[in-house]
Parts: C-alpha cells; sequence; structure tokens
C-alpha cells in the first residue's frame, strides 16, 4: 500500500505472465517507436539489387585493361556476360554464371556497394571494372530497388 501511495500519478500497472510492471506512458511509446523501427527496418523501403558479377583476383594494369576490352566487347548481353563469368571468374559464383542474387546496401564491399546502388548507375548493363580488396569485378545489374 505504501509503494502505491509513492509511485507518481502517471505510472500504471502493466500485468505481464502474473508479474507486475510498473510503466510510464512514456515508456509504452517509446517501446513502440523501437519495435516500429525493428519492423521497419527490415519490411520498410530497403535498397535491394539483382546483380551477377566476374572477379579477377588479380589487379594488375594489364587485367585492368583487359577487364575494360571485356565491358566493351560484354556490352548489355546479359547471357554473353553469364558465360564469360562461368569461364572466367575467380569467384564461387562462376557455377552460376556469378549471379549474386539479390542483396542490400551495405552488404557488398564499399566500392561494389557504391557501383550498385548509385543512381547513375544503369541496369542491363556491364559496369567496371571496379577495384575491390578481392580484385577488380565487373558487375551486370539485372534489377534494384532504391
Amino acid at each position: 500500500q505504501a509503494r502505491a501511495r509513492a509511485k507518481p500519478w502517471l505510472m500504471r500497472t502493466l500485468t505481464v505472465g502474473g508479474v507486475n510492471l510498473y510503466v510510464s506512458p512514456a515508456s509504452i511509446i517509446a517501446l513502440l517507436l523501437f519495435v516500429l523501427q525493428i519492423v521497419y527496418s527490415f519490411v520498410g523501403h530497403r535498397q535491394w539489387c539483382e546483380a551477377s558479377h566476374i572477379l579477377i583476383k588479380d589487379t594488375s594494369p594489364k587485367t585492368k585493361k583487359a577487364m575494360d576490352a571485356m565491358v566493351k566487347d560484354i556490352g548489355g548481353n546479359a547471357r554473353k556476360f553469364g558465360d564469360i563469368a562461368a569461364k572466367y571468374s575467380q569467384c564461387p559464383s562462376k557455377v552460376k554464371n556469378g549471379d549474386l542474387g539479390r542483396f542490400y546496401q551495405g552488404d557488398m564491399a564499399p566500392p561494389f556497394d557504391k557501383a550498385c546502388f548509385d543512381p547513375n548507375s544503369k541496369t542491363g548493363i556491364t559496369l567496371g571494372p571496379i577495384q575491390t580488396q578481392f580484385g577488380y569485378h565487373l558487375i551486370y545489374i539485372r534489377q534494384r530497388k532504391l
């Protein structure tokens, strides 16, 4: 009874599993905002990209020059990109013609991520070479949500 008199007038009793919790309306609002933020991060506006890539681990100028030539040769031909990825890529994704599936902003190495999520990067063409800590990449963006 003394505890009931001592608690501020804003405090409310919330019973969860037979346990009385004393909470204020501000605490409930903060908790709801926190839950909404978590839900929004999973189902809200998340940028994603579906792309394929060709990885060559050698970062010599000769490799870069060869990859520049590959970009011109492939252009926007998705089938040709996949064939070249299966033949030359040094990434395990080569068994799927370089397909990386869907990934979200922040999942890839920063330069790769920047190329994929730059609004000026077009879909349906070959981008690159993009250098990361793994080597040089050629990227073919199939679709994305910015």
